[in-house]
């Protein structure tokens, strides 16, 4: 549960600096999360993840996550993406003619680490 509510207050976080900043670059997005907490390590997580990005010119763009074709958009301007996705580590890319022109790192936390071994497997005595 903890989890649940730490997930969602960062969301909050980064929907909140995104609505207050104003981008002035040719091309700008927002990207919501960007990290995730799962329950246990090496997890994947489990998040409805929004884009949205704006240009001042239109754009043929398409999304990626690592190498899977999300979305695309033709002689755009602006563009907005949302779905329930389960993914582990990842790198969240927006790509023009193939070629990332934006993209970003999508982190995955866990609640529990993974255990370590405290002692040595084998003893002497």
């Amino acid at each position: 549960m903890f989890g649940l509510w730490l997930m969602l207050a960062m969301n909050g976080i980064n929907a909140a600096q995104g609505a207050n900043a104003t981008c002035e670059a040719a091309l700008c997005w927002n990207v919501s999360p960007q990290t995730c907490v799962a329950e246990q390590a090496e997890q994947n997580c489990t998040a409805l993840l929004t884009v949205a990005w704006h240009s001042q010119t239109p754009q043929n763009v398409c999304l990626f996550i690592d190498e899977s074709q999300l979305q695309c958009w033709h002689n755009s301007s602006a563009g907005q993406w949302q779905q329930q996705m389960n993914w582990p580590n990842a790198v969240l890319s927006l790509r023009h003619n193939n070629t990332p022109i934006m993209q970003t790192e999508l982190n995955v936390l866990s609640r529990k680490p993974k255990r370590r071994r405290i002692a040595s497997p084998w003893s002497i005595f």
